[in-house]
């Protein structure tokens, strides 16, 4: 399954352009047929402190040409069989990179995680951050140190909204494919998971002004398992789409392993994933607000803000980035 054409991969440092990021991208590339544009990020400082202001112009262009040079040595040495450019831009990062998704209709951006001095143990920084909430297209951060080749994709679903609501039917679907595709380009498990919760059980412990008081503990029970069927058949619905779309051969190959945890997805997701070493989450956002692009839902961030492993995050269909595009 092909399902990239046109990939943009950041580097902001020489160290991430030559390790496991640039070769990962170059063997997408590869695999789905796509062009690739590797793109050296630069936030320079404005006030570079020389005296004179063409001193520091011809400073900053001999940074820049230094740059542009080494991504040109390195996209000379890539593979024949794949169509790589490469760029230099200067400016604030992640803006920037938008922009540039925007011009020239990029279909994923990969990025190496920002080094973070957290105390916490998050692997995501600010210009991450950034881009997860409000790039157009799909976004996938990858740790630093990651493997060169994964072993286990876990892809978050979540069918617990209206079956009728096809911007979450569209969401997981993508979430799927996009998942299911990585897995046979990097041979690895594939792992779909859902945390489905009975909202009614919250409203027990303890009971809210008495609404609950007619009901015994058989009702409530009988209630939950409802709930958890009507879930897991959707569930079942969905893998079934996923064999229609892959086809009877690749799914055979992937045999995923389903998880239908009961819980609270951010908690349930990054646990799952600690415990079965994921190397990637293909997971996707939901903004409900009306404000574009200004959060990703406040379930994704927490999850994002407690996974040790690398992400790729989807937008929904209709998404609206509130970055605007720049004449140039």
């Amino acid at each position: 399954m092909k399902r990239f054409k046109n990939i943009l991969l950041v580097t902001d440092d020489d160290e991430c352009t030559q390790d496991t990021a640039l070769q990962r991208a170059v063997a997408l590339a590869e695999h789905n047929q796509a062009d690739l544009t590797i793109i050296n990020a630069l936030n320079l400082p404005r006030d570079t402190s020389l005296p004179g202001d063409s001193a520091s112009g011809r400073l900053k262009n001999a940074i820049i040409d230094g740059r542009q040079d080494q991504l040109e040595k390195i996209t000379a040495s890539g593979p024949a069989s794949v169509n790589i450019r490469s760029k230099v831009i200067e400016g604030a990062i992640f803006p920037e990179i938008i922009q540039e998704v925007l011009r020239n209709g990029y279909d994923l951006v990969m990025k190496c995680a920002e080094e973070t001095s957290s105390l916490q143990d998050r692997i995501f920084g600010s210009t991450d951050m950034h881009l997860l909430r409000k790039c157009p297209c799909p976004v996938w951060i990858m740790k630093s140190n990651e493997k060169v080749k994964y072993q286990r994709i876990f892809a978050a679903v979540d069918v617990e909204d209206d079956n009728n609501d096809e911007i979450i039917n569209s969401l997981n679907r993508q979430i799927l494919e996009m998942a299911s595709s990585l897995a046979l380009s990097e041979f690895s498990e594939l792992h779909i998971v859902h945390a489905w919760t009975a909202w009614v059980e919250s409203w027990l412990d303890p009971p809210p002004f008495g609404f609950m008081g007619s009901m015994d503990n058989g009702d409530v029970a009988e209630w939950v398992e409802q709930l958890r069927v009507v879930d897991e058949t959707k569930m079942k619905n969905l893998i079934k789409t996923l064999t229609e779309n892959i086809g009877q051969d690749d799914m055979g190959y992937l045999k995923p392993e389903v998880h239908f945890v009961k819980g609270a997805a951010d908690e349930v997701i990054p646990r799952l994933a600690r415990e079965k070493k994921a190397d990637l989450i293909v997971m996707g956002t939901v903004v409900r607000t009306g404000i574009p692009g200004l959060i990703i839902g406040n379930t994704a961030e927490s999850i994002l803000n407690n996974i040790g492993c690398s992400v790729l995050v989807v937008k929904p269909p209709g998404f609206i980035t509130p970055v605007h595009l720049d004449d140039k």
